[in-house]
């Protein structure tokens, strides 16, 4: 049986789990974003102190 990653289709080892290494951080990264960027009403606001403390 072959193992292949829901997201993009690479093979993985077996137990490795159903999404690749570097899939699974594009994904960590999207929801980092999107939890910096909120919708506030009408308005979006941005946390830059998460921002500006990762750089």
């Amino acid at each position: 049986m072959r193992y292949q990653c829901d997201a993009c289709g690479c093979y993985l080892d077996p137990g490795e789990g159903r999404v690749c290494d570097e899939c699974q951080r594009k994904a960590d990264q999207r929801h980092r974003i999107t939890e910096r960027i909120r919708l506030n009403g009408q308005q979006y606001e941005m946390n830059m102190e998460e921002l500006i403390c990762q750089n």
